[in-house]
């Protein structure tokens, strides 16, 4: 009893601590008049601030969810397995994202030196090697194609200038990239390894943001040739888009128009390819950096959506996790003691059994929520949208935990709230033995 009176005390002062400090932030970032270099961190560092925000919800409310009695005391059995699986679900994940965060804090800190010279290695070997002679490249004769001269220097110097200012500003601001790295490093600690691996997708997307707008500015040019090569074939079938309707309707054009459009056609049509060797090569090079964003994306959702403590139960006890009942029959047969020897009784009899889940049952609701909004029709938009040099969304939208509202009690009310929670887990826990 004593020892679980000292742990409430330790447990409710350092979350009483944790929850003045964060307070103490929300209450900052939650003013009326928002200055503008905050609204503009806010938009730069969307997964940074969406999951400290789910986090700083979780270590606020856990003290809530444990609150209540013990499943001993609840009458119906399967109402208190599910009870009891919430109330473990929190502070389980908590405890895993904080465990993963220290151990990744901690190989950040011990190998930070090697981490100080590689990343800029790796970043100029990136944009010397792949940005710049890959730009040099398309001006000449790729793969033996033969461009527009005049248009594929333009393009090329218009990447190569933007390459080259965006790298000049990263050297300069290259002082940082220590603090950075030890920032991720305490974050991890402080708060789990979900907000240093948000932060390393909002890092990422700020450092290669030079690709993402010769992309959209290439595909932007791309997108209205096609559009203009489209509105011409159409004119010269004699058909125009019908945008009420959402059909092609015959339509008489003049002389005037075939004329204008068949000069125009020409033009368009053989410039075409200097634009799509363009537009290819940003295009590969921004989508392998969409997918390693997609990729550290779900692995925060899977972070999350993981039942740590429904995993741990399974492994201990299966039978805490039934699927269903079925009966086993069985023949049995009994010798007749008055009657000859050969002659026998068959009885049938049947024993209730049950089949238990398995990891499989356990883990895939969760995971079917993680990718919930996506389907075959988001994967046949992306590709069409490529095609036609439409703006590709670059995450993946998976499912997140829907962060609770933020609570405002007084500390001295948490911080007895926190010691009743801890002090009633002992009680339960006494109760069970």
């Amino acid at each position: 009893m004593a020892a679980w009176q000292i742990l409430a005390f330790m447990v409710a002062s350092l979350s009483t601590l944790l929850y003045v400090i964060l307070q103490f932030f929300h209450s900052f970032l939650s003013c009326a008049p928002k200055p503008f270099f905050l609204v503009s961190l806010v938009k730069l560092f969307v997964h940074t601030s969406k999951n400290v925000r789910i986090r700083s919800s979780q270590l606020l409310y856990w003290s809530f969810f444990l609150q209540g009695a013990g499943s001993s005391s609840t009458a119906n059995v399967e109402y208190a397995h599910r009870a009891a699986l919430r109330k473990h679900a929190v502070w389980s994940s908590i405890a895993i994202d904080l465990l993963l965060g220290n151990v990744l804090g901690l190989l950040l800190l011990v190998h930070q030196e090697g981490i100080c010279l590689w990343v800029p290695w790796a970043s100029r070997s990136i944009t010397d090697n792949l940005l710049r002679s890959g730009s040099v490249w398309l001006m000449g004769v790729p793969a033996g194609f033969k461009l527009n001269t005049e248009l594929a220097e333009l393009f090329g110097l218009v990447s190569l200038n933007a390459i080259q200012i965006w790298s000049t500003l990263w050297f300069y601001m290259g002082f940082l990239f220590r603090s950075t790295l030890t920032g991720l490093a305490f974050s991890g600690m402080l708060l789990g390894a979900t907000i240093p691996a948000a932060l390393c997708i909002d890092l990422l997307k700020l450092a290669t943001l030079h690709v993402t707008v010769l992309h959209r500015f290439i595909s932007f040019l791309y997108s209205q040739q096609i559009w203009a090569l489209t509105s011409l074939w159409r004119l010269f079938r004699g058909q125009k888009w019908n945008p009420l309707r959402l059909r092609l309707d015959s339509f008489d054009y003049s002389v005037e128009q075939h004329v204008v459009g068949s000069l125009l056609f020409t033009p368009i049509l053989l410039l075409l390819p200097t634009t799509s060797v363009f537009y290819i090569f940003f295009t590969i090079v921004n989508s392998s950096i969409s997918l390693l964003c997609i990729t550290l994306e779900v692995g925060i959702a899977v972070l999350h959506a993981t039942p740590y403590a429904e995993v741990f139960l399974w492994t201990v006890s299966r039978r805490r996790f039934p699927s269903g009942l079925w009966l086993h029959l069985e023949t049995l047969n009994h010798r007749q003691e008055e009657e000859e020897e050969d002659d026998s009784i068959e009885q049938l009899v049947s024993s209730l059994r049950s089949n238990y889940a398995k990891m499989g049952q356990i883990l895939g609701p969760r995971y079917r929520s993680i990718f919930r909004g996506v389907s075959l029709s988001t994967g046949s938009s992306s590709i069409y949208g490529v095609l036609s040099g439409q703006r590709v969304p670059s995450t993946l939208g998976v499912g997140l935990p829907v962060a609770m509202p933020w609570t405002n009690v007084r500390s001295g009310v948490y911080w007895r709230l926190c010691r009743s929670s801890v002090l009633a887990c002992g009680a339960g826990q006494r109760s069970e033995l």
